[in-house]
């Protein structure tokens, strides 16, 4: 009954398989409606969705100027254009890359996300990835791109950093808050403190504007660009919880995979950060030539920080086109076993089967194998995840800022036990 004109379909790499579910089901209903893929995977991956007939044209990198010259174009005719800025398409049986469009340098210049669009009340029920409610929570972006080169993380933005004003940053939460009466803000910078200077501006101003918003940082601040001010100016602009990512503590990987963190300076930053907030860290295990010893110097480290409310231990993926790929160079025929991999597992299931694609590569590429990931898990839901004191301690956190049904919530989460209660949280606490 929609009857829509188009469709744009984005999606991160992690989210193929549902992406193409999604792409199958919307041909099925309308094969002649022109279909738009766009996002971090599209972006990397956009021959596989192409040649499979998935979308007619991918859009690649940031995608506002880029959608709107299409727009302009199919409001002329039916017929995909061949020759836009910032496409991709197939032509005569062949991918065809087209120029790439200039990032736009000025993000204070693009127009606020129109809510009057959406029905909030449809997303009565669904948590977003900052677990808070979507139907009363707004996302905020104030900055793009990221100076850093992790050879695991999308470049879509670019390596500069292009941060908005933040009055700019402010109007627009204001919009929410006197349209719509939302007053939490989930921030999705790839890299919100850096450089500290300019972070500190729009929590400053916030804290001066917009008393009584709750903020969430969940995608992962840069551990090692946080000082005791800004710790401070998060606190008094309202800020409940936020992530911070770590990886490994191994000097020598640090470098291989681009990150370059300051290890020292991110631990004394987590430490006090997550006895004044909900806090996430992230790890990740499985780089190439990491050994198990390494890996478990990371778990050790993981098991130092007795006030975090979500350590999170990820498995390193493999995704085409990507720094890591490039590094690796797997042959057709491993491409092949990792597409299948990736199919089976969104997460990291503690007491499921491993799938790791290190056990394509000889030990000298990827030294960890599947069996090696899975030994590393146990020991990780041992000394981290259920570790008694971290669960005491993060809940004196966790109860600062939630209702005693949101803790409930909480830990339905990072269990994944849907059916956690009251009664589980006690035997925790107890134990």
């Amino acid at each position: 009954s929609f009857n829509p004109d188009l469709v744009g379909l984005r999606a991160l790499s992690i989210a193929k398989e549902p992406f193409k579910l999604i792409a199958e089901k919307i041909r099925e209903l309308k094969p002649d409606l022109p279909l738009i893929a766009g996002g971090p995977y599209p972006s990397t991956d956009y021959d596989e969705i192409l040649f499979h007939g998935l979308v007619d044209i991918a859009v690649i990198g940031e995608g506002e100027a880029t959608f709107v010259d299409l727009i302009g174009h199919f409001k002329k005719s039916d017929v995909i254009p061949e020759n836009v800025k910032g496409t991709v398409l197939i032509k005569d049986g062949k991918i065809k890359i087209n120029e790439p469009r200039p990032l736009i340098q000025d993000i204070n210049t693009i127009a606020f996300p129109d809510y009057n669009y959406i029905e909030l009340k449809d997303y009565i029920g669904i948590k977003d990835h900052a677990l808070q409610d979507a139907s009363k929570s707004a996302f905020i972006l104030s900055s793009r791109g990221c100076p850093y080169g992790c050879f695991y993380c999308h470049q879509i933005f670019g390596r500069k950093i292009r941060r908005r004003s933040a009055e700019n940053v402010v109007a627009e939460m204001k919009q929410h808050i006197e349209k719509r009466g939302i007053y939490d803000f989930v921030f999705l910078d790839d890299l919100f403190n850096v450089p500290m200077t300019e972070a500190k501006k729009v929590l400053s101003l916030i804290i001066e504007e917009l008393p009584g918003v709750r903020l969430s940082f969940p995608n992962g601040l840069r551990a090692d660009q946080i000082d005791e001010e800004m710790l401070d100016l998060f606190e008094r602009a309202g800020t409940v919880e936020m992530a911070l990512a770590i990886e490994t503590v191994t000097p020598r990987l640090q470098k291989l995979i681009g990150k370059n963190l300051d290890i020292v300076k991110a631990e004394k930053a987590i430490q006090s950060a997550s006895r004044r907030f909900i806090t996430r860290i992230f790890f990740m295990i499985g780089f190439p030539t990491e050994t198990f010893d390494e890996a478990m110097e990371t778990i050790k480290f993981a098991a130092s920080f007795e006030y975090a409310a979500q350590p999170t231990i990820s498995m390193l993926r493999l995704y085409n086109n990507s720094k890591l790929f490039n590094i690796l160079k797997p042959t057709e025929e491993q491409c092949i076993a990792i597409a299948e991999q990736e199919k089976k597992v969104l997460h990291l299931e503690m007491f499921g089967s491993v799938e790791f694609f290190g056990d394509l590569f000889p030990d000298e590429k990827v030294p960890l194998k599947s069996k090696d990931i899975k030994e590393l898990l146990y020991i990780w839901m041992r000394d981290v995840l259920a570790n008694p004191n971290r669960i005491k301690k993060s809940h004196q956190v966790l109860i600062k800022y939630l209702e005693q049904d949101k803790v409930i919530e909480f830990y339905r989460s990072i269990f994944s036990r849907p059916n956690f209660n009251m009664r589980d949280l006690q035997k925790l606490l107890e134990f």
